[in-house]
């Protein structure tokens, strides 16, 4: 059995990793997807001089596998909200939900909930209702963005956990769940920008935005590797941290330091497949899992730019689909690296001699079928 090995990354000075697309620098995204991730840290082994095959390949299958990097607060890690309410819900309640806003806002699912609701559990116990008389999450953070139990609030930083006021030895005073709701473990923030232009020096004013995290909270990732990485995967993240991932990394963002937080069994999906990766779906086989109706996905376009050790400028990549994380799969998804070299016409003399791969191989965890 497997074993995905979790690291949690912290940013002093935030992240910018594009939302919209190849020329998105006024949004970001507040995670890390895999296939981002993965492309970073093959940029990386490159410039180590490392062999990229011992990180594409191993025997026709893919050497490392890795989750997105979602956020944690402290010692609690947060999942993808499932694309289907009727894996976590039951159909009384979704009956029952009204408007449903408030489930709506719902975007990361906590490590403990994961674990309930994938086992069968219905988290019907963890909703409230409020004022207004709709459903919502008993104890949340980021406006109701991150759902958590009673029990992890314990595990929460301090900074979270507790007002900021002078103790004077008395014991601290906990934030209740109403003000709990209102805190945030990351924020947006749009920075002004400029860019000189390189003939008349004339100065061009954009804005660009990050995400910054509170004390004590970032992003963590899972990792599967073959035993030529277990010697050198720390070296490799040390190198990335170093070198920043994502965009406007001139201006220092996506700067980190990691820390290795143990490991999970990661068995085979049984019945449905959880995903905490983007997964591309191979031909035949995978794309029949998708017509299922235990499936229940969201597609994404991802597109972007590349970057090669050849001559070629800066390009786009092709646009390609994938699956997003939270979808649940009626079957045990494989994926594949789809090939998302730029193609031009022979007479425009842009040429790269090698394939451009973007990740798609699935990681998973399994989900009771209901």
């Amino acid at each position: 059995m497997p074993q995905l090995k979790i690291y949690h990354l912290t940013f002093p000075r935030g992240l910018h990793i594009g939302r919209s697309g190849v020329d998105s620098v006024e949004d970001s995204l507040e995670y890390v997807p895999s296939d981002t991730l993965f492309a970073a840290l093959l940029d990386t082994w490159r410039h180590m001089g490392k062999d990229l095959d011992s990180l594409v390949s191993n025997k026709g299958k893919p050497a490392l596998l890795l989750t997105s990097a979602f956020p944690f607060a402290g010692k609690v890690r947060f999942y993808p909200k499932p694309i289907d309410l009727r894996a976590f819900i039951s159909p009384e309640r979704i009956k029952n939900l009204g408007a449903g806003k408030n489930i709506k806002k719902i975007c990361y699912l906590s490590e403990r909930l994961v674990e309930r609701a994938r086992y069968g559990e219905f988290l019907d116990d963890e909703l409230k209702k409020d004022q207004d008389g709709d459903w919502s999450c008993k104890i949340s953070l980021q406006g109701g963005a991150l759902w958590l139990t009673a029990e992890e609030v314990t595990h929460l930083p301090d900074e979270i956990r507790y007002y900021n006021e002078e103790s004077n030895g008395r014991k601290k005073r906990e934030r209740p769940p109403e003000i709990l709701e209102q805190l945030k473990i990351y924020a947006s923030q749009t920075v002004p920008r400029v860019v000189v232009d390189r003939i008349n020096s004339a100065p061009n004013l954009f804005q660009s935005e990050r995400v910054i995290f509170s004390q004590g909270c970032g992003l963590w990732f899972g990792v599967v590797q073959n035993s030529i990485l277990q010697s050198d995967f720390d070296n490799l993240l040390i190198t990335l941290g170093d070198s920043g991932l994502g965009g406007e990394r001139t201006a220092g963002y996506g700067h980190f330091k990691f820390s290795l937080q143990g490991a999970l069994d990661l068995p085979d999906p049984q019945e449905l497949a959880y995903l905490i990766n983007r997964w591309h779906p191979k031909d035949g086989a995978d794309v029949s899992l998708l017509l299922k109706e235990g499936s229940v996905y969201k597609l994404e376009a991802v597109e972007g730019w590349l970057r090669t050790p050849d001559s070629a400028a800066a390009q786009r990549r092709k646009r390609l689909w994938m699956v997003a994380e939270g979808s649940l799969i009626d079957g045990s998804p494989l994926g594949d690296a789809a090939n998302v070299k730029p193609e031009y016409d022979a007479s425009s003399g842009e040429t790269i001699p090698h394939p451009i791969y973007r990740p798609g191989f699935a990681l998973a965890l399994d989900w009771k079928r209901r």
